[in-house]
């Protein structure tokens, strides 16, 4: 017999990251071994305190980040995993925070094809956006997140993984991430995992 689904809090950096997790919850690509939420902590200096928070009032069985790096000298970015290793007294960061970099977009775009960002500038981005998503003008709009994220599909989710799997995983590298690295957590019908990360807090 199965037991309860393992509660996943995911604390996300603003509004384009909980959008893009929304629509990948709502598609159902995770396992039923977990119950995830997501958290929008709108900004990435507020990603400390939130995640703070979740843990201490004790809102899932494991609480994990997603952001972006932001540029070099990611400063913001290494304030975030210094504040929760100090939290914890322990360098527990690099376990639980999954980043992009240079930002989220390219892990969404990498839904539709192969990319390499070299920067987070909506502006210099938004050519390439209007290519592989019609999107004119990209400012991360409300509209405009909603009609990116429409088209994003179970199909083009595994698309997404496999573009990824190129990437390196050091965040001083551009562009890299380890999203994939928590994707394959949740879609793991094991969910010993969550209590490995959990022990290590």
């Amino acid at each position: 017999m199965k037991g309860k689904p393992k509660r996943i809090t995911i604390v996300c950096e603003g509004y384009e990251e909980f959008d893009y997790l929304m629509r990948l919850l709502h598609l159902g690509l995770w396992d039923e071994a977990y119950t995830v939420r997501i958290k929008n902590a709108k900004s990435l200096t507020n990603i400390p305190p939130v995640y703070q928070n979740e843990f201490q009032n004790d809102n899932a069985d494991l609480v994990v980040v997603f952001c972006d790096t932001e540029l070099t000298p990611y400063e913001q970015f290494i304030s975030v995993c210094d504040k929760i290793d100090r939290f914890h007294n322990r360098r527990v960061s690099k376990h639980i925070v999954y980043f992009s970099n240079p930002c989220t977009m390219q892990v969404q775009l990498s839904h539709f094809a192969a990319v390499e960002l070299s920067t987070n500038s909506k502006h210099a981005n938004a050519p390439l956006i209007r290519r592989l998503t019609g999107v004119e003008n990209y400012r991360a709009r409300d509209e405009q997140r909603r009609a990116i994220n429409r088209q994003i599909t179970r199909e083009n989710y595994y698309l997404m993984k496999s573009n990824l799997e190129g990437l390196s995983r050091n965040f001083k590298v551009r562009p890299s991430t380890n999203f994939i690295t928590l994707l394959n957590y949740l879609e793991n019908p094991d969910p010993s995992w969550v209590g490995r990360l959990a022990r290590r807090l």
